[in-house]
């Protein structure tokens, strides 16, 4: 395998940072930053609304290896875009709510659409193309895409103040239109040409189902780790910004920007440094075990709480998402 150019140069991985960032704002970082005017607008409860980005992010997680083995059978070009203009579809829909049950209808259906365009997708079509040389690509994405809460809250408090909520999720899906849908197709056409052109599979070496690496030591720990992780940091975004909003924290305030510049720093430093230090599997979940707790002491009060909570669960969660392209290689078998 040919070392593949550097992240700057590489219009896959480049077309991958950009849209990665504007889906993760448009389908993800939209839920928390319109909660409030949602619940305002319709009556709704904190309950009743945020069962729905649960459902979300549930009907995500069963999608991901419906979405895997289409993958795996170079259906990336057309799923990633068809994910897309399905996220666009979504958003449309949004707007025109007017109940709790459309309201829940519009989240499952966007939810399926987080699991073909959000990291996951673009992390196992990276994999798949570049082996063991992904990681360099899913650093950059991860890092450019650390900043889609940069650009969700304060795009999403200016159009509020334009024209309420809907015009937010109207310029949402503009976005998903002119940038995410064009620059998903082009990525993913991209690295499954380069799986094309040469044989990633070695000859003979026979191809691992879901059985047999669902059954490898280690895998449903990892497995385990990952949810959880998720669901710790799921829970936390889609509550944070209500709570800061009650505190008087303005709107277009990013209260995620220090947490996810630490993080996707970490996630660029982490794995070297660990594997140099010999930090072993079981070192580093520890490590993470210890950091992201230091989220939840925020009761100090003041800055120095929240500088503390964005750097503890930044670094945290960077060296956690950092371990993504070796979990993803190492059960197949190509790492």
């Amino acid at each position: 395998m040919t070392t593949p150019p550097k992240v700057w140069r590489d219009p896959a991985i480049l077309a991958f940072m950009v849209a990665e960032t504007v889906i993760w704002a448009a389908i993800f970082y939209s839920f928390p930053a319109l909660v409030l005017q949602w619940q305002g607008e319709f009556g709704w409860s904190a309950t009743q609304a945020m069962g729905a980005f649960s459902i979300a992010l549930a009907v995500q997680g069963l999608a991901a290896p419906w979405v895997g083995r289409l993958i795996d059978r170079g259906r990336a070009p057309l799923g990633m875009p068809l994910g897309a203009l399905g996220a666009l579809i979504g958003l449309v829909a949004l707007t025109q709510i007017t109940t709790l049950w459309q309201f829940y209808a519009v989240w499952t259906w966007l939810g399926l659409m987080m699991g073909f365009t959000l990291y996951d997708a673009a992390f196992s079509v990276v994999t798949r193309a570049r082996g063991p040389h992904a990681r360099a690509a899913i650093t950059a994405i991860t890092l450019a895409a650390g900043f889609a809460s940069t650009l969700a809250y304060p795009l999403t408090a200016v159009m509020i103040e334009i024209g309420g909520w809907r015009a937010a999720v109207w310029a949402l899906a503009g976005l998903v239109l002119v940038l995410v849908l064009p620059l998903l197709w082009l990525g993913a056409k991209r690295l499954e040409v380069e799986v094309q052109s040469r044989n990633l599979q070695p000859a003979g070496k026979p191809t691992l189902t879901s059985q047999h690496i669902m059954h490898r030591p280690g895998f449903w720990p990892l497995a385990g780790g990952f949810a959880l992780t998720a669901l710790g940091s799921a829970i936390l975004l889609a509550h944070l910004l209500p709570l800061l909003t009650a505190l008087g924290v303005p709107m277009g305030l990013d209260p995620r920007g220090l947490d996810h510049w630490t993080g996707a720093s970490g996630r660029a430093r982490a794995f070297d440094a660990c594997r140099r230090a010999g930090v072993g599997m079981a070192g580093l979940t520890w490590r993470i075990h210890l950091v992201e707790p230091c989220r939840a002491d925020h009761r100090c009060g003041g800055g120095a709480a929240g500088i503390g909570l964005g750097l503890c669960r930044g670094a945290g969660h960077g060296q956690w998402r950092h371990l993504d392209p070796a979990a993803r290689r190492h059960p197949r078998g190509d790492g």
